[in-house]
């Protein structure tokens, strides 16, 4: 299958860049985001309006070609989950350096990457009734070319399909998806009755299987390999199911998202090695950004099992960095052991660990943060940084913080500041959470 390509319609302009907007100077006037990398905005000189939100370009460029060296040597391809950033020019970023597509999570998210230009997707969701199929087939024929391959978990979501089909004007590929935690069919038998809904149907047709692994995670690490293993056991038996219906098709087999990517290789990789005319596809997104909290833990669980050296590359934890930071203003120092921060809990996520401060910054000068320093407690617009009562911290420091969970925060932001080595701002790029 030929590569996709990108058509003029990827290069997504940022546009305008407005004083309203979170990061923007509030005494600057209107210009064009294009321009902003002549200014030299410093977040970690107070030349932003704080608090804003940042990738560092370098450790997100070393994260991807990690990643993509990881899959190469494991006979892998990546559809990278656009849900993390919803930003067409890190898509564009993430397809110059081989991505096989992307993965999306609902019908919004796909326009905004057909739109964009990008024509190979995999909705990994269930699409809904037989309404929400109508609109998305609907959405489909404005896109002829595109290749949009959908998650179908029973023989509801195979009729809703053959809806979505008739209006898109088109035969539209399905994923059978196999679940134990979230979505997903939990049998061999359902199975086998989604294959034949979609053999007898002729607006259908088999592109392979699909799994989630990420949501059987227990607390317990020998309770998650259990979950996970059964979860993909029943996806090599689905995908033998698919190929007795499909003989001559190539398949997909697909996994695998950015905390248990190796164990979804370790286990589904030699069947597709075997089967000699399928893809092994995963689908992570946050593992290109990394972060300082809920992945960190997980690179770390995986380096515990040699899932990345088993590749030959090294452990995980010292190859992958993370890329964002949110950076906030030190408001007040009402008692000797607290500071607030400007930074609240619509600017940095929070579902899976609070932000973690990383430096202080004075005059545009990195100072040492006390060990005891950490973040107690988030308001809508405050956060509360616990420090040493000996701390000389004081109103107007930059506080640099790391985050965990990219996911929940990029979709706070309208911008990405994205940053060079020196720590300027040398693009803006814009999101699409809706």
């Amino acid at each position: 299958m030929e590569h996709q390509r990108v058509n003029d319609r990827a290069v997504i302009k940022a546009g305008e860049l407005r004083a309203t907007e979170r990061g923007v100077p509030v005494d600057l006037p209107t210009v064009s985001a294009s321009d902003v990398a002549a200014f030299g905005w410093r977040p970690a000189s107070g030349d932003t309006a704080l608090p804003i939100l940042t990738l560092e370009r370098s450790a997100f460029l070393a994260n991807r070609s990690a990643i993509f060296a990881y899959a190469a040597a494991v006979g892998a391809e990546i559809a990278p989950h656009a849900k993390t950033p919803m930003s067409p020019a890190l898509a564009a970023d993430l397809l110059a350096a081989g991505a096989f597509g992307f993965t999306v999570a609902d019908a919004r998210q796909a326009l905004v990457l057909l739109e964009s230009g990008f024509d190979r997707l995999i909705l990994a969701n269930q699409i809904g009734g037989k309404q929400s199929a109508a609109r998305f087939g609907r959405m489909l024929s404005r896109f002829p070319a595109a290749q949009v391959t959908t998650f179908v978990d029973s023989v509801a979501a195979v009729e809703s399909l053959v809806t979505a089909s008739v209006a898109a004007g088109r035969d539209l590929g399905v994923l059978v998806e196999v679940g134990g935690a979230r979505g997903g069919a939990r049998s061999l038998e359902d199975v086998r009755a989604i294959v034949a809904a979609v053999c007898a149907s002729k607006m259908v047709s088999l592109a392979g299987v699909a799994a989630y692994e990420g949501a059987s995670a227990a607390a317990e690490p020998s309770e998650t390999r259990r979950a996970i293993d059964e979860l993909h056991d029943l996806a090599k038996q689905a995908f033998s199911c698919v190929r007795a219906a499909a003989p001559r098709e190539a398949l997909i087999l697909s996994s695998g998202g950015s905390a248990f990517f190796d164990l979804a290789v370790e286990d589904l990789a030699p069947l597709v090695r075997a089967d000699g005319n399928a893809r092994l596809v995963l689908r992570s997104g946050a593992i290109f950004f990394h972060d300082h909290g809920v992945y960190a833990r997980g690179l770390a669980a995986l380096d515990r099992r040699g899932g990345f050296a088993s590749a030959g590359l090294g452990p995980a934890s010292a190859i992958f960095h993370p890329a964002l930071r949110v950076w906030a203003e030190v408001l007040t120092r009402p008692q000797g052991d607290l500071a607030i921060c400007g930074m609240g809990m619509r600017d940095v996520s929070f579902d899976q660990g609070l932000p973690r401060p990383l430096a202080i910054w004075r005059e545009g000068a990195a100072r040492a943060l006390d060990d005891a320093a950490c973040v107690v407690r988030l308001n809508d617009q405050h956060a509360f940084l616990k420090v040493a009562e000996d701390s000389d911290i004081s109103v107007g420091d930059i506080i640099e913080f790391g985050i965990s969970h990219p996911c929940t925060c990029f979709d706070r932001w309208q911008r990405i500041f994205e940053l060079d080595e020196s720590g300027a701002v040398r693009r803006v790029l814009p999101t699409f959470f809706g």
